[in-house]
Order: structure tokens, then C-alpha cells, then sequence
């Protein structure tokens, strides 16, 4: 972890803190001067929440990633301390990106960048597919609209949302507990779940998930470069 002078908080040595300084900078001299716009108060919470959201993320999934390695045989007390660290490692990585999104909203909806509609019903209704559609007719927007794009069609975000959305709304992500009877034991990946009605079976080494937050990072530092580039 390192200290971010931006948010006054630890955050994790991979978050883009660059590309988000610089994302801050660019909006503060757009929303703040030469007076407070209205779109400020929806993109400063927007912004706040992206790394505090992103901390919640990894710290999750290292608390879960350390539990599959140390406990190799886990009571029930141990597998909902898992799940629970699983559902907000997925709760928070997705709610990380779209909360990026809200804050690119509001500072494109400024006279001076974009001004893009974002009224009640466009901030009840802004995804990240609702913001690449309404972006696409803007060409100030294209670092940004290319940024989406690659977000949207991503392996790695229909994971992220498969999984947030399962067990967020329909149920935990079923183990696979595996036994044997002699030796040697079978080859057994520390992350193991049944597909559900909605979401793939899962086999994979931690290090799989290690490269979904490094994903996640790189994701979210192009977003945030594209931002810096609106006004």
C-alpha cells in the first residue's frame, strides 16, 4: 500500500494513481472555475468512490486468496468468511468501473466539454453501455469512446459482472469439494466452482484473479486517462 495524497487514504501500490491525478486535475479546473458547476457534487462522490472501491476490491480478494492457501481444510465458519470476501471482491471491482463512469458523465455533461444530457433520468440510467452510447457521436470523445469499447467487450468484464450480478442476486457460487481415497492426492486448483444457471464453472490458480485486478487496474486508468483528454 501507499499513501495517496489525493484521497488521504492507503490505497494499493497498482491503482493508477497518475492517470487519476491527472484525471482530477482536468476536472477541477473545468467544474470548480470560475464558479461551482452543478455537475461537481455528482462527480466528486463518483470519483471518491472509485478508489475507495477499488482498496475494498483487492483487499477483499487478498483476504480470500490467503485463506485458500493457508486453510486447506475449511469449516463452514471458514467458507463464509471466504464467500464473503469473494462477493465483495466482485461487489466492489464492478462498482469501481461504474462509478468511473458516473464521474466521466458528469464532467462530460459541462458547456465547456461535452455538455451531455445528465439530468435525473440519465444519472438513474448511466452504465457503462448507456455512457459509450451517448459519447459515440462526440469525436473530443474518442480516446474515451475506444477505452469503453475495449471495456465492453472484454472477457474479463462479463466475468466481473457474471459473477457480481450471481451472487448479488440469485445465489453464492457452489465449491467443488473434492475427495480421494489413497494416494497420491489429486491435482486440486485452489479456486474450484460448479457452474451455475448463470455463471461458468471456475477451475484456476489464484493467479488467475491476480490478473483480473490487473486488469481491472488497467481498465481503469484508461478510463481515466480518456476523461483528462474531454475538456
Amino acid at each position: 500500500m501507499r499513501h495517496s495524497t489525493e484521497y488521504c487514504i492507503d490505497l494499493p501500490d497498482d491503482f493508477p494513481e497518475q492517470q487519476l491525478v491527472q484525471y482530477m486535475a482536468v476536472a477541477r479546473k473545468t467544474l470548480l472555475q470560475p464558479q461551482v458547476s452543478q455537475a461537481w457534487s455528482e462527480f466528486a462522490g463518483a470519483s471518491n468512490l472509485l478508489a475507495w472501491r477499488y482498496r475494498a476490491s483487492f483487499e477483499d480478494w487478498q483476504y480470500y486468496k490467503n485463506s485458500v492457501v493457508e486453510c486447506q481444510n475449511p469449516t463452514h465458519e471458514d467458507l463464509y468468511r471466504r464467500e464473503r470476501a469473494l462477493f465483495g471482491m466482485f461487489t466492489a471491482g464492478v462498482s469501481c468501473i461504474e462509478s468511473a463512469c458516473y464521474s466521466l458523465a458528469a464532467l462530460a455533461s459541462h458547456p465547456s466539454v461535452l455538455s451531455l444530457p445528465f439530468g435525473e433520468v440519465e444519472r438513474r440510467q448511466c452504465t457503462p453501455p448507456k455512457l459509450y452510447k451517448w459519447l459515440l457521436p462526440y469525436a473530443k470523445a474518442a480516446q474515451l469512446t475506444s477505452a469503453l469499447d475495449k471495456l465492453l467487450k472484454s472477457d474479463e468484464w462479463d466475468l466481473w459482472m457474471d459473477l457480481r450480478n450471481r451472487m448479488s442476486h440469485r445465489s453464492n457460487l457452489p465449491n467443488v469439494v473434492t475427495a480421494w481415497i489413497g494416494d497420491p492426492p489429486p491435482s486440486i486448483k485452489p479456486i474450484h466452482f460448479a457452474a451455475t444457471s448463470s455463471t461458468p464453472a471456475i477451475e484456476a490458480e489464484t493467479t488467475d484473479f491476480d490478473a483480473l485486478h490487473e486488469w481491472l487496474v488497467k481498465t481503469l486508468g484508461a478510463l481515466l486517462a480518456g476523461g483528462a483528454q474531454l475538456p
